[in-house]
């Protein structure tokens, strides 16, 4: 058996993230209608427009 062991960028908030970040569309959100991860995927999609504004800059 192996131990396989999840990183940070495997999490669903670091994904969504990184999905804005690379301009990917929000529909692109692996995750299903409902689920805790697709709400930590938004949250971050979201959160990397804000950061990534000219006014927090």
């Amino acid at each position: 058996m192996t131990n396989v062991q999840a990183t940070a960028s495997d999490s669903p908030f670091i994904q969504g993230r990184n999905a804005r970040l690379y301009g990917k569309p929000v529909s692109e959100c692996p995750y299903p209608e409902g689920s805790q991860d697709r709400a930590a995927w938004m949250e971050a999609y979201e959160e990397a427009a804000v950061s990534d504004s000219p006014e927090t800059s």
